[in-house]
């Protein structure tokens, strides 16, 4: 933790990578499981890091898996599991992801297109949400800012939930993020990087320079 701001780096390819994001304060190191992401990190590449990973949290990221694609993801040992899905996604496919994984260790995040707003059918089903960029053709890692004003209002409403804030976050543009948001827990992927899964070093502790 920095200050008072929980940090997560995703995208993690490399044990030198989590080792630096933890030496400059990350709570959290985001591995990426979805194959057509940049940074997929396959389950045997993962399960060969992980004795050599730094202490931290270890967040496994997924996109609308199916039960037994998510009970592999929670095999890796993963201590929370982000997840990926269409708003749309009906109630009773969400509560099959609850079964597997339960409230405490769940992040969803729904991708909302503009105009439409979170079913707050889901909020049950976690006690973590995460906030991304919405974009027709991506579940995530679009590295565009998204809707401050609609975070900010969801954490406001919800204040039992805790909130992630993710979206083209980097050392440039946190400061103004963390003020338009109230954000808490922040989740910074590309804006740390010099290519897709090779996290730039000097970027990492500029970000961490900027969240104090």
């Amino acid at each position: 933790m920095i200050g008072e701001i929980q940090l997560k780096i995703c995208g993690i390819t490399r044990v030198e990578d989590a080792v630096a994001a933890v030496e400059i304060g990350a709570d959290y190191l985001g591995f990426i499981l979805h194959p057509a992401s940049p940074r997929h990190v396959t389950p045997a590449a993962y399960a060969a890091m992980a004795p050599l990973l730094p202490a931290a949290k270890k967040v496994g990221v997924v996109v609308a898996p199916t039960p037994e694609e998510l009970a592999r993801a929670v095999a890796l040992g993963f201590d929370f599991i982000q997840l990926h899905f269409p708003n749309e996604t009906s109630f009773f496919e969400a509560a099959t992801w609850s079964d597997v994984v339960p409230p405490a260790r769940l992040w969803l995040a729904p991708r909302v297109p503009p105009g439409k707003e979170l079913d707050h059918a889901f909020l049950p089903f976690a006690d973590t949400f995460l906030v991304d960029t919405f974009r027709a053709d991506k579940f995530g890692g679009t590295g565009q800012t998204g809707d401050w004003p609609k975070f900010k209002s969801l954490q406001a409403a919800y204040p039992r939930k805790t909130w992630v804030l993710s979206g083209g976050l980097s050392p440039e543009n946190l400061t103004a993020a963390l003020a338009a948001t109230g954000a808490t827990v922040i989740d910074v992927n590309s804006g740390v990087e010099s290519a897709p899964g090779v996290k730039d070093h000097a970027k990492l502790r500029a970000l961490a320079e900027a969240v104090r």
